[in-house]
C-alpha cells in the first residue's frame, strides 16, 4: 500500500472529492460532476492497481497473475460498485455515481462469469490456497455472490430491462459454483483439477448434501423475505440434486440401501412439498 501508487492515484483522488464536496457546496454542477468522475476513476485504478502490484511484487508489467489476482479484482469490483451504490444513494441520487457504480458492476458481472469458466477445477493453473474456506474461492465466488445478491435487491437495480435478471442470475450461478468448488478443494485441497484426482462416491453424496443446503438456505429465505425469485432459485437447485441423486448417487446403490435412500428422498421431497404449500403457496403475495 505505501508505494507510489498512494501519490499517484489516492491522494489526488482525495482532492477529486474533496474538492466535489466544496464545489458542490457553491452550486456548480459541471464541476462537480467532473470532479466526482475524477475521484471516481483514480479511486477504481488505485484500488485495483493495488491488488495487481501485490500480486505480481511490484513488477506490473508482469504476466496476469492467474486465478488468485483474478479473485481479489472481481471481489473488488463489486465491493466498489456496492460502495458507489449506497455513496449515490446517501447523496440523492448524482448521475456520475449512478453511471459509476453500474459501470463497475457491469465489470464486475463480465469479470465474474470469466472467473466462472476459468474455475480451478477446468484450470490446472489456478492456484487455490490450501487452507478451507478462507481462500481464493470465497473472493472469487462467494463474496461477490453476496454483493450481487444485495444489488439486486435494490430498487436501482431496475434502471434497464433485465439487469436486475442477470445479476441474480450471476449471485445463483457464483453461489452454486462456490459451494461446489469449496467442496472439491476440502477433499482434494492440492488437486482440484479433474484430471489430477478422480471424483468418488464420498464427494459425489458430498456434492447432494452441499447443494440440498444451498438450496434449502435459498428457500429458507425466499420464504421468510418474500422473495420469489430466491424460492425459484431454491427449487431449482433443489430439483437438479433430485435428479443428480436418481441418476448418479444411487446407481451404485443396491438391495437394502438403495431402497432405503428412495425411500428418505421420497419423504423428503413430501415434506418439501407440505413446507412450500404452507408458507409459499398459502400466504399472500409470498
Amino acid at each position: 500500500v505505501l508505494n507510489g501508487l498512494l501519490v499517484a492515484y489516492a491522494l489526488p483522488a482525495a482532492s477529486f472529492a474533496i474538492a466535489a464536496i466544496l464545489f458542490r457546496r457553491r452550486g456548480e454542477g459541471r464541476a462537480v460532476a467532473v470532479l466526482e468522475a475524477g475521484a471516481v476513476v483514480l479511486s477504481t485504478a488505485f484500488v485495483l492497481l493495488q491488488i495487481r502490484h501485490a500480486a505480481t511484487g511490484g513488477d506490473m508489467a508482469a504476466p496476469v497473475g492467474g486465478f488468485r489476482e483474478g479473485a481479489w479484482q472481481v471481489s473488488a469490483l463489486w465491493t466498489l460498485a456496492a460502495a458507489l451504490l449506497l455513496l449515490n444513494r446517501r447523496l440523492g441520487d448524482r448521475p456520475v455515481l449512478r453511471w459509476g457504480w453500474r459501470g463497475l458492476g457491469a465489470a464486475g458481472l463480465a469479470f465474474g462469469i470469466l472467473l466462472l469458466l476459468a474455475n480451478p477445477v477446468l484450470d490446472p493453473d489456478a492456484a487455490v490456497a490450501a487452507i478451507p474456506v478462507l481462500n481464493e474461492l470465497l473472493l472469487a465466488y462467494a463474496v461477490p455472490a453476496i454483493l450481487a445478491v444485495l444489488i439486486a435487491r435494490t430498487p436501482e437495480a431496475g434502471w434497464a430491462a433485465g439487469v436486475r435478471e442477470a445479476v441474480g442470475a450471476y449471485a445463483f450461478l457464483a453461489a452454486f459454483a462456490w459451494i461446489t468448488l469449496e467442496v472439491r478443494h476440502l477433499l482434494h485441497p492440492t488437486a482440484m483439477p479433474l484430471d489430477a484426482a478422480d471424483i468418488g462416491v464420498a464427494e459425489l453424496y458430498a456434492y447432494s448434501g452441499a447443494w440440498l443446503a444451498l438450496a434449502g438456505l435459498l428457500l429458507a429465505l425466499g420464504l421468510r423475505g418474500g422473495v420469489p425469485a430466491l424460492r425459484r432459485a431454491g427449487l431449482l437447485l433443489m430439483a437438479l440434486t433430485v435428479a443428480k441423486a436418481f441418476l448418479v448417487d444411487m446407481s451404485d446403490l443396491g438391495g437394502l440401501w438403495r431402497v432405503l435412500s428412495f425411500l428418505g428422498l421420497g419423504v423428503s421431497l413430501i415434506a418439501l412439498g407440505w413446507a412450500y404449500r404452507r408458507f409459499a403457496v398459502a400466504a399472500p403475495r409470498a
